[in-house]
């Protein structure tokens, strides 16, 4: 009888073999995207080493490279993604061809390389500088202007022992609905409302670990630092944050509105209308044109030659219709993006408003950014019986706008955002600001005296992914990663590889 001896074959079954080799994909594919992510964290270490570094096109592309530290061989590689319908880097800076005109941000594809046979993943991130815009609520010092006379020594800090004739209060009833900033400290007095909910940071650059440490209380007059008091936060506080700078001035939007805008000199009025402006130039006599702001969106108001801008003080204001100083009034509706610079004021003399799907809701993609290197001024023009702002002042009904509203984003780098006589005359309502407040130092709009405005003060979220014509340009702070995507192949839109 012949036996027979099978010989036994060892082997992976077919679904096990594809279990492995999906289990292995899986891993490299997580390795890759690892690596991408490695390359982000690179490109934006060295743009904060050197801010300037985008704008070498040659900075902007990079050959696959190890990632450091890997022991499995993994390498990134990166290049730009052109901007503005450009199809390539070009220029010196190439601001045109990779800063999003609607964004202002830098777009980067990351790509990350894993494994055998290769596996890649891709992310494409977005960078932004840091910006006093990204917030309802800026301000250097949390205090009266130290150019006003009798408030000279306001331009330090509370921490630092400011004098107590320069302090503006937050109150009962003041109601900030969206992200706020100061490198000082808030001085609390009674019941305010900071930030809408969890996701608007509430931030301090005064030094601590706590979140109280961002606020100061008044209570009665003594000021206890490190507390809160009676402040509803519904927003999250962040002590010791990052310090963001105001840029020096805005000189470069008359740069930018002599090639891609309108430039003027002197005394300057701009109505808005929709996509137009009519825009009244009085440096001495007066001419009137007619812009076309889809073609021309940044317009800028330089002082004449050897023109010494005046002293401003909020009280005994007069409203000049001519002159060499570059002031701008403006007012009306707007349905496209905009920029103004002012090299003195921008005095408000009326509504500025964009379209809306509801109160504070602001819709499409005009965004509008007032931009004045002194003050930005509410008109409120009052009579003096008694030669002083007294509680005998009155309203002037040609310069008086109660319940006014201001749809932008609003920036006075070296001074104030403030109302005019704000201590005097009539009350006028409720100031409704949909946008961005940003200042040097803190400028008063009402007291509690039933004089000037209440606050309706609402962040412009919109302002996150949209932002103002060529602001980018006089921006100085930080850069950060505003946006990342995960790439995808054959996909469409933001995301498409």
């Amino acid at each position: 009888m012949r036996s027979h001896t099978r010989a036994r074959v060892s082997s992976i079954s077919p679904v096990r073999s594809r279990d492995i080799h999906n289990n292995q994909h899986t891993l490299d594919g997580q390795r890759a995207y690892d690596a991408a992510s490695a390359g982000v964290n690179a490109y934006l270490y060295q743009l904060n080493e050197n801010p300037n570094y985008w704008a070498t096109c040659s900075n902007d592309v990079q050959a696959k490279t190890s990632v450091p530290g890997s022991i499995t061989g993994e390498q990134y590689s990166f290049t730009y993604v052109p901007a503005n319908g450009a199809t390539t880097c070009a220029g010196s800076p190439p601001t045109a061809s990779l800063v999003d005109a609607a964004t202002a941000s830098v777009r980067m594809e990351f790509t990350g390389y894993s494994g055998n046979p290769q596996v890649t993943r891709t992310i494409v991130a977005s960078f932004r500088k840091a910006s006093p815009l990204n917030f309802l609520w800026y301000t250097v010092y949390e205090a009266l202007d130290k150019s006003i006379t009798g408030f000279s020594g306001c331009g330090v800090f509370l921490r630092n022992g400011r004098n107590g004739n320069c302090n503006i209060n937050w109150v009962s009833g003041d109601v900030i609905k969206g992200p706020m900033y100061t490198q000082d400290q808030y001085l609390i007095n009674g019941s305010p409302t900071f930030g809408r909910n969890a996701s608007d940071k509430i931030e301090s650059a005064a030094p601590g670990n706590s979140p109280s440490d961002i606020c100061a209380n008044n209570n009665n007059g003594t000021i206890t630092e490190d507390n809160c008091g009676g402040l509803v936060l519904n927003g999250t506080a962040v002590p010791n944050a990052p310090t963001i700078a105001p840029p020096s001035n805005n000189t470069q939007l008359f740069t930018d509105a002599t090639t891609h805008g309108k430039a003027y000199t002197g005394v300057t009025t701009i109505t808005l209308s929709g996509t137009t402006a009519t825009v009244v130039n009085c440096p001495s006599s007066c001419t009137t044109t007619t812009v076309d702001l889809t073609q021309y969106p940044v317009i800028y108001v330089s002082n004449g030659t050897n023109c010494t801008p005046y002293g401003y003080s909020p009280f005994n204001v007069n409203y000049a219709t001519s002159g060499c100083t570059g002031d701008v009034y403006v007012s009306g509706n707007y349905t496209t993006p905009l920029t103004i610079g002012a090299a003195n004021n921008i005095i408000v003399d009326g509504n500025i408003t964009t379209s809306s799907s509801g109160p504070s809701t602001l819709t499409g993609n005009a965004v509008l950014g007032l931009i004045a290197n002194a003050f930005i001024r509410v008109m409120h023009g009052v009579t003096y019986p008694d030669g002083t702002c007294d509680s005998n002042s009155t309203n002037v009904p040609s310069q008086t706008f109660s319940n006014l509203t201001i749809d932008a984003a609003t920036l006075a780098i070296q001074h104030s955002f403030i109302v005019d006589n704000f201590s005097c005359g009539a009350s006028l309502g409720t100031l409704t600001v949909n946008g961005v407040i940003a200042q040097n130092f803190r400028g008063a709009v009402g007291t509690s005296a039933n004089t000037g405005y209440l606050k309706n003060y609402t962040y412009d979220d919109r302002l996150q992914v949209l932002s103002p014509p060529y602001l980018f340009d006089i921006a100085n702070a930080d850069w950060q990663l505003s946006r990342e995507t995960l790439c995808t192949a054959n996909g469409s839109g933001s995301s498409a590889c």
